[in-house]
């Protein structure tokens, strides 16, 4: 399979429509980001990993993050049909400063439409010029 323009295109969307839904507790749009069987790698911060939008909503529903950004998306095809996606995020939290990190995601291919499967979230440490 080749990724269309079109498919770029949705899964663009699909990718911005995340931040806007979990920033906005958005959550009855859950579903038009998150496949049944998503997965949030959280093994980067040494805490567990949260399992399909009911997790999701439970965990995030109190979160405190005023807005997130996120761009530079590089996509690149598996052989079994799913997209890998690297992309960068900039969040500002409402209690601290603004962090950058990665976002390392596994996309696919539903009847909906295309949906994360999997996201693994890596903070970046501010030591640029330390």
């Amino acid at each position: 399979m080749t990724l269309t323009s079109d498919d770029i295109l949705q899964i663009h969307a699909m990718l911005a429509d995340y931040g806007h839904i979990v920033d906005d507790h958005d959550w009855d749009r859950a579903h038009e980001v998150f496949a049944e069987d998503f997965v949030f790698d959280r093994s980067a911060f040494g805490i567990p990993d949260l399992h399909g939008i009911e997790d999701i909503v439970r965990t995030f529903l109190g979160r405190n993050m005023y807005a997130h950004f996120t761009g530079n998306i590089t996509l690149a095809e598996a052989n079994d049909g799913s997209v890998t996606a690297h992309s960068k995020f900039i969040g500002f939290p409402n209690e601290g400063p603004p962090v950058t990190g990665d976002y390392f995601d596994i996309i696919v291919r539903t009847p909906a439409g295309w949906r994360l499967k999997r996201r693994r979230a890596e903070v970046r440490q501010r030591k640029f010029f330390d």
